[in-house]
């Protein structure tokens, strides 16, 4: 029989991954360039089409240009800071442009808000949006049990509006030798999966989670910058809507998630996405400039199951490209809880 999770707040979904950047229009363009994702849809984030803003509880004025496209099931936001003070200035002064927060839908945000505030969590930004009477609101809150700042949104009963500008305008014959149709999984970097995991399920309800022994001889043919290594890490799995969310804790061995940690500490790590041949989108983005971090194959040998790692620095994030093989990767999980 499933357990229930104790979380007063359930996620059921993930609806939007967020990066922090100083120049959207270019990013924007590097996304539709390089992996073909967009159009985008680009908008002006200020009054009046935004209103009711408050930064750690006080009222502010703030602008800000973001950018939307939907990626299969989840939706991708690029984010930036123009005027005043806000939670996303303040990302970039500190960790520089990245993966910068998750969000998910609430049907009552002043609640959601309640519970988060009432269980020590506190308010990093808030406001509304769109028509005043639609009671569209969002809030942004950094748990930091959960290794990630997370923004309960509430939709009104019409859309925000706002009339975007969309990048590009014409589409026509543009067909890039990579195409992300997906975002599949999103990654957290952490140094006690056991207790992340827990924490996910104690306030968000997100689980059970699957956790794997992420070594040989499920893994194998490990290449880190290129060169043979051995390495040992776990992983946790679990599915939140239609995009997977991944723990990833490293313990011997090189690896670019101890990289990672050792640079810039817990937190939001890569996005994946899926393709039909991980050698020839391997080739592809090598030949663009962009080398491989790490890579190796996973599961029975004969199913062709592989990952490689990218650090593609014009779309502000790790991306993984992964080849599915014939066959499940396998590995006897232990479910939490």
């Amino acid at each position: 029989m499933a357990k229930e999770s104790p979380a007063k707040i359930k996620c059921s979904a993930i609806t939007q991954i967020a990066i922090a950047v100083e120049d959207l229009e270019q990013v924007a363009k590097n996304y539709w360039d390089i992996l073909g994702i967009g159009p985008w849809a680009i908008y002006n984030w200020e009054a009046p089409l935004v209103y009711d803003r408050k930064y750690h509880g006080k009222t502010i004025e703030c602008r800000e240009k973001i950018a939307l496209v939907q990626v299969g099931n989840v939706e991708l936001e690029l984010v930036q800071p123009l005027d005043g003070t806000s939670l996303y200035r303040d990302w970039l002064d500190e960790h520089g442009e990245g993966l910068h927060h998750l969000q998910f839908l609430v049907d009552d945000l002043a609640e959601t808000s309640r519970i988060l505030e009432g269980e020590g969590f506190t308010s990093l930004q808030s406001g509304k949006c769109g028509p005043r009477h639609a009671t569209s609101a969002y809030n942004y809150f950094e748990i930091k049990p959960l290794r990630a700042i997370w923004e309960p949104v509430q939709m009104g009963s019409e859309p925000v509006g706002g009339g975007p500008v969309m990048y590009p305008s014409v589409t026509d014959g543009h067909s890039p030798k990579l195409k992300c149709s997906a975002i599949t999984q999103i990654a957290i970097a952490v140094e006690d999966l056991e207790q992340v995991a827990k924490n996910y399920w104690d306030i968000l309800g997100i689980g059970p989670w699957a956790i794997y022994n992420w070594e040989a001889p499920l893994v194998y043919d490990r290449k880190y910058h290129g060169k043979t290594i051995e390495c040992r890490e776990k992983i946790a799995l679990v599915q939140v809507g239609n995009v997977e969310l991944e723990l990833v804790q490293p313990l011997d061995g090189t690896s670019l998630y101890r990289d990672w940690l050792d640079e810039h500490g817990e937190g939001l790590h890569h996005l994946q996405f899926l393709v039909d041949d991980l050698a020839e989108t391997s080739r592809i983005l090598e030949g663009e400039g962009f080398t491989s971090l790490q890579s190796g194959k996973c599961g029975p040998r004969h199913a062709t199951s592989a990952y490689n790692y990218f650090e593609i620095k014009p779309l502000r994030a790790i991306w993984e490209p992964v080849q599915m093989g014939s066959e499940p990767v396998g590995g006897g999980p232990v479910m939490y809880p």
